[in-house]
């Protein structure tokens, strides 16, 4: 009994430290040659459009986005109603000179995630002469290159879609923060270009006039949700393949509690789980196999075992050189960001607190189909599938 143990033992060591050589592997080929210059050959007219909820954030997003290095843009924002603090902001804005900003009100959604519904709206206000159509989410904080590398992968690499993730940055040294910056890290390095199991992330995309037509992607959009697993199972069911350029990372700062943590991650694979129980279920045994491998090397490491202490060694090496490379990728896209009090506290928790977010990693995912209602922006939804959401419950606007 004790052998089969150890056989047991041995083999999810060995499953570990290949999962691992796999995640280094992908993230040296993510931090290799970044950055690069890259610009559109050509520049035709884009609508980027934009959901909003509340004003956080939005007074550093706007004027980044109104700021990028592209001649031929325009914003259309979307909000639930003029009584949301945004529609005050975005009304300003759109009365200064610059870039053109349409404001438009979706109105209160009651079958349909509010994110969508604004989307829906915008999507009302697009042009004949909108030959691109640019989606970001309004909690980022896009450099002025965001835009032209997107429709540069789109034009110059004669892609139909481009897409981009993520990337966190604590705005606030608290452990919570900067765990789940951590964790959002690890998906963000993921194998980009050319790997089939990518999906479209709604905070930030572009496709052309003629793809957004193509996929139906009003269709798909109504009664949903999610935006990004709409999108992605449009594209898929068309045969459109997405193209994720490494360059398509973009800021997003955030500041956590423990429980605002657990909250984010189990809304985000309770998302998965909804629209695509298949990459779910793989999530769920990647994200597992570090903390089950580690529990069962726990015996071996007290009585001195040779290959316990071998393979905990070999997946703690990869890990620091995963947290160096993830920090190279952050300062080649973002020089300006400075080692703050913050920032020291991020990489800390990326190194020596590795276990702490796996395992809360993990738990996010598992967590995932205990419950049928989703907390979003101040809204509950009750989802029984992809398009069939109802309001349960709004708070009342602050």
């Amino acid at each position: 009994m004790i052998e089969e143990i150890n056989i047991a033992s041995d083999a999810l060591l060995a499953l570990w430290c290949a999962q691992n050589v796999v995640s280094t592997y992908a993230v040296i080929g993510y931090a290799r040659g970044l950055p690069w210059p890259e610009s559109p050959r050509a520049e035709p007219n884009v609508a980027v459009i934009v959901p909003v909820k509340g004003e956080a954030n939005l007074a550093r997003f706007l004027p980044l986005l109104k700021a990028q290095s592209y001649s031929r843009y325009r914003i259309i924002a979307a909000v639930e109603s003029e009584r949301d603090p945004a529609f005050r902001l975005l009304a300003a804005a759109a009365s200064q000179p610059g870039v053109s900003i349409e404001v438009t009100v979706a109105g209160l959604a009651q079958s349909a995630g509010q994110k969508v519904w604004n989307q829906l709206a915008a999507l009302d206000r697009l042009r004949a002469e909108d030959e691109i159509v640019a989606f970001i989410d309004a909690d980022t904080l896009p450099t002025q290159l965001w835009l032209p590398r997107l429709v540069s992968a789109v034009i110059d690499g004669g892609r139909s879609v481009a897409t981009g993730y993520r990337w966190m940055v604590p705005t606030d040294d608290r452990l919570s923060s900067s765990c789940l910056a951590a964790a959002n890290a690890s998906i963000a390095t993921l194998p980009r270009a050319g790997f089939p199991l990518y999906f479209c992330w709604g905070g930030s995309v572009a496709m052309g006039r003629s793809t957004l037509e193509a996929i139906k992607l009003r269709d798909c959009w109504r009664g949903a949700i999610s935006d990004d697993l709409q999108m992605t199972a449009a594209l898929r069911r068309s045969g459109i393949y997405v193209h994720t350029p490494r360059q398509g990372l973009v800021l997003s700062p955030v500041s956590s509690s423990w429980r605002e943590f657990v909250a984010f991650g189990v809304r985000q694979y309770r998302l998965l789980w909804l629209h695509e129980p298949w990459a779910w279920t793989i999530a769920i045994l990647c994200l597992w196999t570090p903390p089950i491998a580690l529990a069962s090397a726990l015996p071996g490491l007290a009585t001195g075992s040779l290959s316990a202490w071998a393979a905990v060694g070999f997946v703690a090496t990869l890990g620091e050189v995963r947290s160096r490379l993830r920090l190279r990728i952050q300062r080649a896209l973002w020089p300006e960001i400075g080692l703050t009090r913050a920032e020291e506290v991020r990489w800390r928790v990326d190194r020596l607190l590795r276990p702490v977010w796996w395992l809360l990693h993990a738990l996010c995912a598992a967590g995932a189909p205990l419950s049928r209602t989703i907390d979003w922006a101040g809204v509950r939804y009750r989802v029984k599938g992809p398009q069939i959401v109802a309001v349960e419950r709004r708070d009342a606007p602050r």
